[in-house]
């Protein structure tokens, strides 16, 4: 078999590689690398300045000791709102109709929004929070719609009708101080916004 000769563009190279092969004595330095290529330049990160200046997205804007004052007895008196309905509302879940709880439970979350809204000054709308409050108690309704059957269920039985009654009553205060916390937390966002 004969071998091809290769072309002049691959011989002169690799006969340039032979001779830098040679002995150690025949070899002259190798040219150095630049150091750095224009593309390759590493430059300095410029060094942080502080600024005093207040962060613009900061969640909680300076504000004077009385107002923190004032804002912290506010809440304290929207939570005493709360536990003062959710007493309502654990006394209402002891009727034993389950329609009747409902409503009752719906009428002390209403009275608990408004007087709410009175305490934060933000304006009250009856149908609105209606609905709001509704939708509220419909995401409990699986959970308080199997207590509320199961408590009128037992009342066949004297002993499981008092159980099915104070759980009936327990679920009820659960739900309406979680709808109190949620409406005292949104009025607490609009009152440190200056949203009413």
């Amino acid at each position: 078999m004969t071998r091809k000769p290769l072309p002049k563009a691959i011989v002169r190279p690799l006969d340039s590689l032979r001779v830098a092969r040679g002995s150690a004595h025949d070899q002259a330095p190798l040219p150095s690398r630049p150091s750095a290529l224009p593309h390759d330049a590493v430059e300095p990160e410029p060094a942080l300045q502080v600024s005093s200046a207040p962060i613009a997205n900061d969640a909680a804007p300076a504000t004077s000791p009385a107002a923190q004052q004032f804002a912290a007895k506010r809440l304290a008196v929207a939570r005493k709102i709360v536990e003062r309905h959710r007493n309502y509302a654990g006394l209402s879940g002891l009727l034993p109709l389950p329609i009747v709880t409902l409503t009752g439970i719906t009428a002390i979350n209403l009275r608990m929004v408004k007087q709410l809204s009175d305490l934060y000054g933000a304006p009250f709308q009856r149908d609105r929070t209606r609905a709001i409050i509704v939708g509220l108690i419909g995401g409990a309704v699986p959970t308080g719609l199997g207590v509320t059957t199961a408590s009128a269920l037992a009342f066949a039985i004297p002993g499981p009708a008092l159980v099915g009654l104070a759980v009936s009553a327990v679920t009820a205060g659960a739900m309406t101080r979680g709808i109190g916390l949620v409406f005292v937390e949104h009025f607490e966002a609009g009152a440190a916004h200056g949203i009413s």
